[in-house]
């Protein structure tokens, strides 16, 4: 059902989109569902937070979590805290940001898939995420003469669930962290 909007109250009406925010929502309950499994109490903020998506707790342990929710396996991920990039003319030159602002921080990737038997979780520090974008970007460049084919200047990239397999059901990241 798509809500009906009035704006200035001039009987027109527009569709509002739900879509990524219903994305996000359905990512970041699955994640929770899924630590209650673990016999890890969690809470979804809904955005509500700008530093935390989730927080989870175990006996007196708590660890903030960001959810990332993906519809397709591929997914557009700003670099801008995770890269410098300088733009020489045509060309990208590529460096990691550093200190990362909280590389620890545990990133929860969530793809969906068509139903709730396809999804599947992958679980990285902010570090092991900058680590998969830098790979990933700079073997982009170079297999372009260190150039973007398209948009010169973009300052995004995409992330595959491929690329993220390593981390697949890496459940233990948390409850290593919460002592479970």
């Amino acid at each position: 059902m798509n809500a009906t909007t009035d704006y200035n109250g001039g009987g027109m009406t527009m569709e509002k989109n739900y879509s990524r925010f219903l994305t996000g929502q359905m990512g970041e309950s699955l994640v929770v569902a899924e630590l209650g499994r673990l016999e890890i109490v969690a809470t979804a903020f809904s955005g509500n937070l700008p530093v935390a998506d989730i927080l989870a707790m175990h006996g007196r342990s708590t660890l903030r979590l960001q959810v990332k929710a993906m519809r397709k396996e591929t997914a557009t991920i700003g670099l801008g805290n995770l890269l410098n990039i300088e733009q020489r003319g045509p060309k990208q030159i590529v460096t990691k940001v550093a200190p990362l602002d909280d590389p620890d921080l545990i990133y929860v990737y969530v793809y969906l898939g068509g139903c709730l038997a396809d999804v599947r979780f992958y679980i990285l520090t902010l570090s092991d995420l900058q680590n998969l974008i830098f790979d990933g970007y700079t073997g982009y460049l170079a297999r372009n003469d260190g150039e973007r084919p398209r948009k010169k200047e973009s300052k995004h990239a995409s992330i595959a669930t491929r690329d993220l397999e390593t981390f697949h059901d890496n459940w233990s990241l948390i409850t290593g962290r919460l002592g479970v």
